[in-house]
């Protein structure tokens, strides 16, 4: 297999990995970047060792570098892949949670977008699958910052009473 399959061996491991585990935030596709630049570096690099040592005539070990990059390939994916529950993918099969349907629809909808551009209102729900309501968020972010006011006004009043104890 030559570099360029190699790359898109690659691409294709940090896409399934991806569909498979969705629940990942922004994190995670940073994370998919990063990978996705440090294993085309090793490609490259085993590309030029290859080459340089007349590698790629040798079709069995060609096939030998090729499985050892898909394993590290996967074994990285699978196991620094961030979730937003702090347990690795790994740790998740190790424990038997496996992917399941609504898993794999959640995870192929991160990757879709919405290509219908004849007689499309900007306003449609289809536009924005991907994104939470407007309504639910604003009032996420109205609870949480609530909670954050009521948070440091107990932290206030605490201090207060721990002055005016050490007062008296």
């Amino acid at each position: 297999m030559t570099g360029l399959g190699r790359f898109f061996m690659l691409l294709l491991c940090t896409a399934v990995v991806m569909i498979c585990f969705p629940d990942f935030g922004t994190s995670g596709w940073a994370f998919a970047g990063t990978i996705i630049l440090v294993w085309t570096g090793i490609i490259i690099i085993m590309g030029v060792v290859g080459s340089l040592f007349g590698l790629y005539r040798f079709e069995g070990i060609n096939r030998f570098l090729t499985w050892v990059l898909l394993a590290g390939i996967l074994f990285s994916l699978l196991w620094y892949f961030p979730q937003d529950s702090k347990v690795s993918p790994i740790n998740q099969l190790k424990h038997g949670e496996f992917p399941t349907g609504a898993d794999l629809q959640r995870g192929l909808q991160k990757f879709t977008f919405n290509f219908a551009f004849d007689r499309r209102n900007a306003r449609r729900d289809e536009n924005f699958i991907n994104q939470k309501d407007a309504k639910a968020a604003a009032e996420e972010a109205a609870k949480k910052a609530a909670a954050e006011a009521a948070k440091k006004a107990a932290q206030k009043a605490r201090q207060k009473l721990d002055i005016i104890v050490e007062e008296e």
